[in-house]
């Protein structure tokens, strides 16, 4: 885990082709997945917001579904949500990174804002341009060009054999011209921090607390769940994971280990489905892999049937 930040990028294809300047921001090399943030009403989104910090860990989950990146500013946040709602009426086919650039710092820096809005398409780790620049549309305009790009990601997908469905792991927020704070609570702000700059353990724990000083707080419930598995699966080597436990399906490390890995890459049943098997084997003595799927139906929403399944068969085997 000690790749160096250009090697890194070499190898996953990142490439902004000329909107963003990846040289400033060596200093977040190795920062993880940035967190979704609140939609007003709403369930859990397929859009997230995310940080320039973030775009490396998502680079393996865009080998199972495809993710468009859009870059926005101050003067695009009408096509930010146009792109949005595009995005979610897919259902899942694809899912939504956004970055405002308006609001970091750091990030304000390394863009030309002559170059914003930029739009990429992320399949199997590589970005594709779809366009950059100044848009000089009517609202209309703007919706047909959001339908267009998402249209041009999956049809770009679909020929590179990326056809998976997208999980909905986070919240996303509408987007504000004014580049004000995503939520007023304190507390929130500060995990919120932690995970964007990728210190994800630390992010955990503070959703933790918000959680147990709030029952019912399902956001904060399943942000902590989120920032756990994240800060796991940054801590290992997906090949080695898979490697080990193909070899010792007996060993309950190693399948934590690489359910954590199928929920990082969007394969929820698949990572609840391997879990069960381990609590009907007898291998989980302590309780682990039963504690381990109730954090992931924690980061589905309610209705999701997949948790519902989940339960079922959970209390079927324990009871």
């Amino acid at each position: 885990m000690n790749e160096s930040e250009e090697n890194r990028n070499e190898r996953i294809g990142i490439s902004l082709a000329g909107a963003v300047d990846l040289s400033g921001l060596k200093a977040k090399s190795g920062k993880a997945r940035g967190d979704g943030e609140e939609e007003k009403g709403g369930d859990f989104s397929y859009v997230l917001d995310v940080s320039f910090a973030s775009l490396e860990s998502y680079a393996p989950a865009s080998a199972t579904y495809p993710i468009l990146l859009l870059i926005y500013g101050a003067e695009s946040v009408g096509f930010a949500g146009e792109l949005a709602r595009a995005v979610e009426e897919e259902k899942g086919k694809l899912q939504l990174l956004r970055i405002d650039a308006s609001k970091d710092p750091d990030e304000a820096a390394a863009v030309d804002p002559s170059s914003l809005p930029a739009l990429f398409a992320m399949i199997k780790g590589k970005l594709l341009p779809l366009f950059e620049g100044p848009l000089d549309v009517t609202r209309a305009q703007e919706e047909e060009l959001a339908r267009g790009s998402v249209e041009a990601a999956l049809e770009a997908a679909a020929e590179d054999g990326v056809t998976g469905t997208a999980p909905k792991m986070g919240k996303a927020k509408e987007p504000e011209a004014g580049g004000g704070e995503a939520r007023e609570d304190g507390l929130y702000r500060a995990a919120e921090k932690f995970a964007k700059e990728g210190e994800f353990d630390r992010a955990a724990e503070e959703f933790k607390k918000i959680a147990e000083e709030n029952p019912g707080d399902r956001e904060a419930e399943a942000k902590a769940a989120e920032a756990a598995l994240i800060a796991r699966v940054k801590k290992t080597d997906p090949a080695s994971v898979r490697e080990r436990a193909a070899k010792d399906s007996a060993n309950l490390s190693s399948q934590l280990e690489v359910a954590d890995l199928d929920v990082y890459e969007g394969h929820v049943e698949d990572a609840i489905g391997r879990l069960l098997d381990c609590i009907a084997s007898g291998i989980d003595k302590e309780g682990k892999a039963r504690e381990r799927i109730l954090s992931y139906i924690s980061m589905l929403p309610a209705a999701d049937p997949r948790a519902k399944s989940a339960r079922t068969k959970l209390a079927c085997l324990l009871y």
